[in-house]
């Protein structure tokens, strides 16, 4: 089971937003971003044991980077046991992430 947290629809939506802002509009360019996305995506429910350890405020969680420039980055976790992948940021270029993600440990129920 993936869940996302509440924020992450956000997140894509202002990737997309950025990427026609910077390049004046090119909805194209948007949308190879986010096939980029999709594809961090699929290549972490691939494989949910890859990616960087975290620590601090995000110990027991991952984060991976891909596409073009390395730019995407998916902030994760999973549990084997119950086979549940918690997506809880999805950022881009230089946000500050790791400050970000960590506010988003708990997901409501």
């Amino acid at each position: 089971m993936i869940r996302r947290h509440p924020l992450v629809g956000r997140d894509v939506s202002g990737i997309a937003d950025h990427v026609l802002e910077t390049t004046r509009g090119d909805p194209a360019a948007a949308e190879r971003r986010l096939d980029e996305i999709d594809a961090l995506l699929r290549a972490i429910v691939d494989n949910p044991a890859s990616g960087v350890r975290l620590d601090g405020r995000l110990a027991g969680w991952r984060a991976r980077h891909g596409g073009r420039g390395r730019m995407p980055t998916v902030v994760f976790r999973s549990d084997p046991d119950s086979k549940t992948l918690d997506i809880a940021m999805i950022a881009f270029g230089g946000r500050n992430w790791i400050e970000d993600a960590a506010d988003r440990r708990d997901f409501p129920d």
